[in-house]
């Protein structure tokens, strides 16, 4: 049996260190490295089964499709590339290249895809996306607080004494993390869950708080207002005065702000009593250390950086930036320990950008140039991005749309030409994580099945056809040694960086532990500017949460999820009964942008002020449900703000 390390590139913070064997040319076990410290020995049991369900699944696709009256058929590389070539080169003399439109997903994030952004740039420049569909609006905001997003290493929360885990489900989105947030609380760390939806990780919670959604800016400022209070008389330790005087800026516009409210008022605001919150906020004051750790259910509404700010500010108030068991953590960058200059953006500014939490909207309002190509790679936007009928409306506009996956999808619906690819058992590439501070190898573990290409041989090869080729030749090595050169210049040598993932040091090794902030002031700096927006539609009384579901990839889904059904939701009893509706029965669900069909679950540890269901299933089969979030940009972040869609329920006429 042979033996292969490579790592997991899907779309998730674990980016899983993974040892996989091989017999008689088959792949036949992956399993964990247990000599990579977050990876542990084990892996998530959507990698374990993803040889059955993902690799050698009879559904991937192998070879090129061309859509033919609607139907897929089966051509040679040769003329794929030839199409793709011609239709690229025919859109470029008629509107200019940047009617061509780049979408890069998230499917995937591995170093070697921004030789991608390098071929659109020697095309010419296209027009690419801005903006995130994920984590754009707890970047902006802890940036705006402390100069840069810089988290604590997973292993350090092992030295927290109190452990806030806020709008986050480790338990099923990040099964590392929360084995050592696990460890943390048997060896005696308090755990502390603040989510509005009671969640598997919840459940194991020493302390769970289940607050009104979209208020979580309010509820911090009620845990600040109450730590602050109780320390007038000046003997109260648990504000930080020595780190406050010292370290941060702007500390009286703060405490301006949350004078304005009443303990009370908060109360109301977030639906948490305030014995609740007193609780709280004294179990987070009194840990010696605690740290805060961060989810995407709170990045996910139009004003998402008011709670992320207010959150940081909890912990430069108690003190607990820059210490060992302490600080805000809600990810790291997976692409900070790589050289992006081959990318040759300088080629092509100001470069033409389209709003990713908009794409729909803007592709079918764009103009000189219109969007006449789409091209897409290691994403599915009409099943992932709001508004997916209005994603999905855009994409049909345009003449010719290509699109390099694994398979088939909602979003290959309304492509033209279907390019296979190949997965990261299949490839040799670098990745870095936005859940820890490795960076792994992506070793090719047997030759790509079928007629699978990696998507950097498809760029290659259709650069070839576009008379720039050898600005994109050389082996995948040759470009990975340039891209790594700042990892190379720490004195790691490259073949022990294929070879093994390897631990990136940082400095300080514990964020902010120096005292610099790379802000204006080169300090701390508290919010200033709080104007809160209601967001709430008339008629549409219950917020609409859609969570990641434990048996899912983004929209990657189980066998028995592709047929035709209803989307399940889970709604309390209370407003079943106030909109004549019973357990189990379907009904129609309705936003400001759509509406669909849906089949009721009955659950009282739901809030009766939203409604909860699970994305990622598809359009073609009703149980997608971006049909009906809506398609609007955070103030701050460019984010997508999925949770600021309202909805009634009504019974089927």
């Amino acid at each position: 049996m042979r033996t292969v390390f490579t790592t997991c590139t899907r779309d998730c913070p674990g980016a899983c260190s993974i040892i996989a064997q091989v017999e008689e040319g088959k792949i036949v076990k992956l399993r964990g490295n247990p000599n990579h410290d977050i990876t542990s020995g084990f892996l998530c049991k959507n990698t374990a089964h993803y040889l059955e369900n993902y690799f050698y699944s009879d559904k991937r696709i192998l070879h090129p499709l061309l859509k033919v009256d609607g139907d897929w058929k089966r051509i040679s590389w040769n003329e794929a590339l030839e199409i793709a070539a011609s239709q690229i080169s025919k859109v470029i003399k008629a509107h200019g290249s940047q009617s061509i439109l780049y979408y890069q997903g998230f499917g995937a994030r591995t170093a070697l895809q921004s030789m991608n952004k390098r071929f659109f740039n020697l095309l010419g420049g296209v027009t690419t996306t801005c903006g995130t569909v994920c984590g754009g609006i707890g970047h902006t905001a802890m940036t705006m607080d402390f100069g840069e997003k810089k988290s604590h290493d997973p292993l350090d929360h092992l030295n927290s004494e109190v452990i806030i885990i806020w709008g986050r489900n480790p338990a099923v989105t990040d099964v590392h993390l929360w084995r050592i947030l696990r460890k943390a609380k048997r060896s005696g760390s308090t755990l502390i869950v603040i989510d509005p939806v009671k969640t598997k990780t919840a459940k194991y919670a020493d302390f769970f708080i289940q607050p009104a959604p979209g208020n979580d800016h309010y509820l911090a400022m009620a845990i600040a207002k109450i730590i602050m209070e109780k320390d007038f008389d000046g003997k109260n330790n648990h504000v930080n005065h020595d780190f406050i005087n010292n370290y941060t800026s702007n500390f009286h516009s703060y405490q301006q702000i949350l004078d304005e409210y009443s303990l009370q008022d908060l109360s109301s605001k977030c639906d948490v009593k305030i014995p609740v919150l007193e609780k709280l906020a004294f179990m987070y004051a009194d840990g010696n250390p605690s740290s805060i750790v961060t989810g995407w259910g709170v990045h996910r509404y139009l004003q998402g950086h008011l709670a992320f700010r207010m959150i940081d500010a909890l912990a430069a108030i108690t003190g607990n930036i820059g210490v060992s068991g302490g600080g805000v953590s809600q990810g790291f960058e997976e692409y900070e320990y790589f050289d992006f200059s081959l990318k040759m953006d300088e080629l092509c500014k100001p470069q033409r950008q389209l709003p990713m939490p908009r794409i729909g909207e803007t592709i079918l309002s764009t103009d000189n140039p219109p969007i006449k190509l789409i091209f897409i790679a290691s994403g599915n936007p009409i099943n992932l991005n709001t508004n997916s009928l209005r994603v999905k409306e855009g994409f049909e506009s345009v003449d010719f749309v290509v699109m390099i996956d694994h398979f088939l999808n909602d979003t290959s619906d309304s492509a033209d030409l279907f390019l296979p690819a190949t997965t990261y058992l299949e490839e040799e590439d670098l990745m870095g994580s936005y859940g820890h501070n490795w960076v792994s190898p992506v070793n090719p573990v047997i030759p790509p099945r079928g007629e699978t290409k990696s998507e950097f041989e498809i760029f290659q090869l259709l650069a070839d056809k576009l008379g720039f080729g050898d600005e994109m030749s050389g082996s995948p090595k040759k470009w990975l040694m340039k891209l790594a050169e700042p990892i190379l210049n720490q004195g790691i040598i490259y073949e022990d960086l294929c070879s093994a993932p390897q631990k990136m040091c940082r400095n300080p090794e514990i964020p902010f532990s120096d005292g610099k902030f790379e802000t204006e002031s080169g300090k701390f700096e508290f919010i200033e500017d709080f104007s809160p927006n209601n967001t709430h539609f008339e008629n549409y009384p219950l917020r609409l949460l859609s969570t990641m579901h434990q048996d899912f990839v983004g929209s990657v889904v189980p066998e028995d999820e592709l047929a035709d059904g209803f989307l399940e939701v889970q709604i309390h009893p209370d407003n079943l009964q106030d909109n004549g509706l019973n357990n189990g029965d379907n009904a129609l669900l309705e936003s400001p942008v759509g509406n669909l069909m849906v089949k009721i679950n009955a659950n009282e540890e739901v809030r009766n002020d939203y409604i909860l269901t699970y994305k990622g299933g598809w359009l073609k089969y009703n149980k997608c449900v971006n049909v009906l979030t809506q398609d609007a940009i955070s103030e701050v972040g460019e984010g997508t703000p999925y949770y600021d869609t309202w909805v009634r329920i009504t019974p089927l006429k």
